[in-house]
């Protein structure tokens, strides 16, 4: 999608929200007929259309932008020297990547200024490549793009982490007596490595005509696909052959709701999630739910008639429900909302990111296949930070 298209989509939507608004004015303080519900459910559905698109261009816009940067910088335009340079830097590059050997890898981390063929201890690529990856997995782990903190470290060896399930508190004193001693709730967690890899495939003509198509390729192919993997067990990972996700290591709620719930308790029990966090991790926690879930939210009002839901008025911004940002996933069941500071979740990426090639793997059908690897754990380092809050079936 092109900007202009963007910006159409932008301003249709922003028509369908103003045509929502006058709507919802007008009846303001009291019930909306048939004719004005089905009109009210239209232009939701439309927003939410609008607001997919929006999103989807926004992302293909820096998907491109992302390329673009890479591109310069394997050109050298950001660097000083001439154009024989740049460009000789330039197909060195492209050349070393087109032609790893069976049992050649290339390793790159982010604290290298370039990645380091195993073998001859050149440079193979430059470093922008390991950035733009991990760019492209984070766009994809609903987790890691709202705020999950990011360690990286030379090898998977498992790391003890103390995780806190509560929190120490003062006394009053009095004058020469003993002070109690407070400290607070922890357990001891482990964090490990599992291992993550992709792999794919590109045809031999694509790859001895395409040098600066295939480094594009590859960055929008493995990240997203990396980032995918990571970030469904991030969210909802068991912890059994697998990292374990925020939701099944965040307490449960007291807050509840059953299916079939009228608005306003749907809505009491979504503001009492709020306030089940302690003060001094709501102002960075956002709600994570499904698509079916966000669609009920986002019909929610409050005693004013006025909308809970507020529709992001940028481009990109998120959407907000009683002032939080909202973030969807498929990855979290219909019967599920989170509501979490992601910093508190804690992502390890163990090792450097491998690529290998190779040319057997597809021989007969002449194309050659780029591997890629990564180690990666997941871990809720403070229980006080999230809850879940589970809707019940009806009775």
């Amino acid at each position: 999608m092109d900007a202009a298209t963007l910006s159409a989509n932008f301003e249709a939507r922003e028509r369908a929200a103003n045509e929502l608004r006058a709507l919802t004015d007008e009846f303001a303080g009291k019930d909306m007929n048939a004719e004005a519900r089905a009109k009210e459910s239209a232009l939701l559905d439309s927003i939410a259309d609008y607001d997919g698109r929006v999103k989807r261009g926004v992302d293909a816009l820096k998907a491109t932008e992302s390329v673009q940067s890479l591109m310069a910088g394997l050109k050298g335009t950001a660097s000083v020297g001439g154009k024989r340079e740049a460009q000789d830097k330039l197909t060195a590059a492209a050349e070393q990547l087109r032609s790893l050997e069976l049992g050649e890898t290339a390793t790159f981390a982010p604290e290298k200024r370039a990645v380091v063929d195993t073998k001859t201890g050149k440079d193979v690529i430059p470093r922008t490549l390991f950035g733009q990856l991990l760019a492209e997995a984070v766009e994809r782990s609903t987790v890691m793009r709202n705020g999950a903190s990011l360690l990286t470290t030379s090898g998977g060896e498992p790391i003890d982490f103390t995780v806190v399930t509560g929190r120490a508190s003062a006394s009053i004193v009095g004058e020469n007596s003993n002070i109690p001693e407070s400290t607070p709730a922890t357990v001891q967690r482990s964090m490990g490595a599992f291992k993550y890899a992709y792999a794919s495939v590109v045809s031999t003509e694509f790859v001895q005509d395409q040098a600066l198509d295939l480094v594009g390729f590859l960055v929008g192919d493995a990240g997203p696909a990396l980032g995918h993997g990571m970030g469904e067990h991030f969210l909802a990972g068991t912890g059994s052959g697998q990292p374990k996700g925020i939701l099944n290591a965040a307490p449960a709620a007291a807050a509840s709701w059953q299916v079939g719930a009228k608005d306003n308790t749907v809505s009491d029990a979504l503001i009492d999630l709020f306030y089940e966090l302690p003060s001094s991790y709501r102002t960075n926690a956002v709600y994570v739910v499904s698509d079916k879930t966000a669609a009920i939210m986002r019909k929610l009002k409050d005693a004013n008639g006025q909308y809970l839901w507020q529709s992001a008025l940028t481009a990109g911004a998120p959407d907000t429900f009683n002032g939080k940002s909202v973030a969807t996933d498929v990855a979290v069941p219909d019967d599920k909302v989170l509501f979490a500071d992601l910093s508190k979740y804690r992502v390890r990426l163990a090792g450097p990111l491998r690529v290998e090639r190779s040319v057997d793997a597809k021989f007969l059908t002449d194309q050659i296949v780029y591997r890629f690897v990564q180690r990666a754990d997941g871990l809720l380092v403070d229980e006080r930070s999230a809850k879940v809050l589970t809707v019940t079936p009806k009775a």
